[in-house]
């Protein structure tokens, strides 16, 4: 009972509809790209490996958020591409404040933002 009560409150954060709207919009290549995403993002899971499953849930709720806000101001939603490219961006950033860290370096976080960087770039088109 409480099972069916936590998956039916988290349902709404990977609503299907959603995704299916911001990837007919972007076009069909990023309905393959979201479609690897969320079936990696649940082979994640279920494999309980939490470093990939948080960074693809990520990549996901970002995607949602970002269709919502594109959606209510009537605009087309952002490629799945360029929000991978914007989360490795980000991450590259990241990695590089923690490896130039005063008065010491945090590498073991450097390391875990290139980890991510990795994966992220796995998903991106070749």
């Amino acid at each position: 009972m409480l099972h069916r009560a936590l998956v039916r409150a988290a349902a709404p954060l990977h609503s299907p509809t959603l995704f299916r709207t911001v990837a007919s919009a972007a076009g069909t290549n990023d309905e393959a790209i979201l479609a690897h995403v969320k079936q990696r993002w649940k082979q994640a899971r279920l494999a309980k490996d939490a470093q990939t499953a948080t960074v693809l849930g990520g990549i996901l709720t970002d995607l949602q958020y970002a269709g919502k806000a594109k959606q209510q101001a009537n605009q087309k939603p952002p490629s799945i591409v360029k929000m991978l490219q914007k989360g490795i961006k980000k991450r590259t950033d990241a990695a590089k404040v923690f490896r130039n860290a005063t008065p010491q370096p945090r590498m073991d976080l450097a390391e875990k933002e290139e980890g991510e960087i990795a994966l992220l770039q796995e998903l991106l088109p070749k």
